[in-house]
């Protein structure tokens, strides 16, 4: 297998005699690499030091490049030391489409996995109590999962559900399995419409240590209310997604009218 260090050396990156900048010419040639698939998410790139003795340019040019790149998402810091070609962004029509992270990213072809972190019956609290509009303190299904998408941690995700509905779901492993799905299948219980809302926050550092980030990190923090055909609230939950892996997207309509 050609490495990235390997392509560097045998082609010529930089036309010095050109009056494009260096930094433009190298960030050019790395991201038509990793565009067309050439190079990989998860590959290294080559040291700082590497590309300047290859190439024969300075460490500021180098660094001004790979900055470049990682503002556009195409590259990141691991471990704040080496350069490795980043996963796509997870796209998500977040505010108008109500299919759980698993059925979304499957249907984009991504690879997902799930660590559950909670499972249990508790009492609801106002915030719960006032979104499923039940009285606080009834008993409530909480299911707390972190959901990683390509091998890295994407979201961290507490959901509320009346234990009066589904309270048997304390005895399933989501951590291979669809809630939804589940919901569906054993419950007969399926979402028609759901309410939510979006915000940019800060990462404590809890949240940001099990998302592999450093606390104050930004994230994007969604809470969404989904309710039965009859308008029943289901599901009340709070995710916060890793603001550097997640690109929103939505669709306008002329006159307003939902998507």
């Amino acid at each position: 297998m050609t490495t990235a260090g390997d392509v560097l050396k045998i082609m010529e990156v930089i036309q010095k005699s050109s009056p494009i900048p260096y930094y433009f010419q190298l960030c050019t040639f790395i991201e038509e690499r990793i565009n067309g698939g050439e190079w990989r998410p998860g590959q290294f790139l080559p040291s700082e030091q590497e590309i300047c003795s290859t190439l024969g340019i300075s460490r500021t040019v180098v660094r001004q490049a790979l900055a470049h790149l990682e503002h556009k998402g195409l590259v990141r810091k691991q471990n704040g030391k080496r350069t490795v070609i980043a996963f796509p962004k997870y796209e998500g029509g977040l505010m108008q489409d109500s299919r759980g992270f698993y059925e979304d990213t499957a249907a984009r072809g991504r690879l997902t996995a799930t660590k559950v972190l909670n499972l249990k019956v508790v009492p609801a609290g106002a915030e719960v109590a006032e979104a499923l509009k039940i009285q606080e303190g009834a008993p409530v299904v909480m299911l707390n999962r972190l959901r990683f998408l390509d091998g890295e941690p994407e979201v961290l995700v507490v959901t509320y559900l009346p234990a009066g509905l589904c309270a048997s779901l304390v005895e399933e492993d989501f951590s291979n399995q669809s809630l939804y799905e589940t919901l569906a299948r054993k419950h007969g219980l399926r979402i028609a419409r759901a309410f939510r809302t979006i915000e940019a926050i800060g990462l404590e550092r809890a949240d940001a240590r099990l998302l592999g980030v450093n606390a104050g990190s930004p994230a994007l923090l969604l809470k969404s209310v989904g309710v039965l055909a009859d308008a029943t609230p289901l599901e009340y939950f709070v995710a916060k997604h890793r603001g550097d892996r997640c690109k929103l997207y939505a669709q306008l309509v002329q006159g307003g009218e939902a998507s």
